[in-house]
């Protein structure tokens, strides 16, 4: 069975919801946020926690979405489910726009749609009365957390689950997503080599690229997968690199995901500069394409995961 059937299939035999006691309380970045009821208007930014939501069959719990604008072919779903997603913005929103849906609760990160600087925050949205759940992973933007394991995605997990009273759905996803990186572990166990990997975004044009640091989930599944980030020394999760280091650092892959740019042209732009002709990746063509929702935390990241290893060591699973 295909991997995006496999969820639908799952949720078939679980049935729409859980039996569920309320009030409940969950970690949300460094503060504790306590529901007394599941939401009513709840709100999601984003693609990779869109997905999220969707793998979760929690679609009809949320009155609207943003950020996914022009890349909806890239969700999984039932086409009718993702057509029928209200977007309330074509990009990422604003307080007054959020506030305008009368919303209970929204679901979003810290660079992926919370900032300071455009004043949509948990802080913010809480002087409204409006509940959040923050991504685990973006709490690395506004203090020092844990090094990041696959426990800080399934904490995104089983927080929705506990929100939305559906416990039992959500932990049988994450049972799912366990099973799988176990897997990944065993066939990996012992490898030896382990080839230097970048991930490179916003490199289809001359900009500095954006690239991956140690607190980022794409350096996990790169380390699970592996292999080795040759920014795992920076101590943040996204973050903008030079050109410059990028040839001294000489990666063997590239990570490229098609999220709003075709990952041909990116390609090509990579491969039609002689600065970066000498780039091993480059120099083999070694490229690994990823969605957003894989090389982001979402309940796709293990799909990322499987990706890496199977383009790392592809003698390790039979190819």
């Amino acid at each position: 069975m295909k991997r995006p059937l496999m969820l639908a299939a799952l949720f078939a035999v679980l049935g729409s919801g859980d039996a569920h006691a309320y009030p409940v309380e969950v970690q949300n970045c460094f503060e504790t946020e306590v529901f007394d009821q599941a939401p009513k208007r709840a709100l999601v930014n984003d693609t990779n926690m869109v997905q999220t939501v969707l793998d979760l069959g929690l679609a009809d719990r949320f009155v609207a979405v943003s950020g996914i604008s022009g890349v909806e072919d890239k969700l999984i779903d039932d086409p009718n489910v993702i057509a029928g997603l209200n977007q309330f913005v074509t990009r990422y929103p604003s307080l007054e726009s959020v506030l305008g849906l009368n919303p209970d609760f929204m679901f979003a990160g810290w660079s992926y749609g919370f900032s300071e600087t455009t004043g949509l925050n948990p802080d913010s949205l809480a002087r409204f009365g409006v509940k959040t759940y923050t991504l685990r992973e973006s709490c690395v933007r506004i203090g020092e957390v844990a090094p990041i394991s696959m426990e800080t995605l399934y904490a995104d997990i089983e927080a929705l689950g506990k929100i939305f009273g559906i416990e039992r759905r959500a932990g049988q996803v994450e049972a799912d997503l366990r099973a799988r990186v176990a897997d990944v572990e065993r066939r990996l166990e012992g490898v030896e080599q382990r080839p230097r990997v970048m991930y490179c975004d916003h490199c289809h044009v001359g900009t500095p690229p954006v690239s991956a640091g140690a607190q980022a989930m794409t350096s996990l599944i790169i380390r699970l997968g592996g292999g080795q980030n040759i920014f795992d020394d920076v101590a943040d999760s996204y973050i903008r690199v030079s050109w410059e280091e990028m040839i001294r650092r000489d990666p063997q892959w590239i990570i490229v995901n098609d999220h709003r740019v075709p990952i041909e042209d990116t390609i090509t732009y990579l491969t039609a500069q002689p600065e970066l002709s000498h780039i091993e990746a480059i120099r083999k063509r070694q490229f690994i394409p990823l969605t957003y929702a894989e090389q982001t935390p979402s309940t796709r990241s293990v799909d990322g995961l499987e990706k890496i290893a199977r383009a790392l060591h592809p003698e390790r699973f039979g190819e």
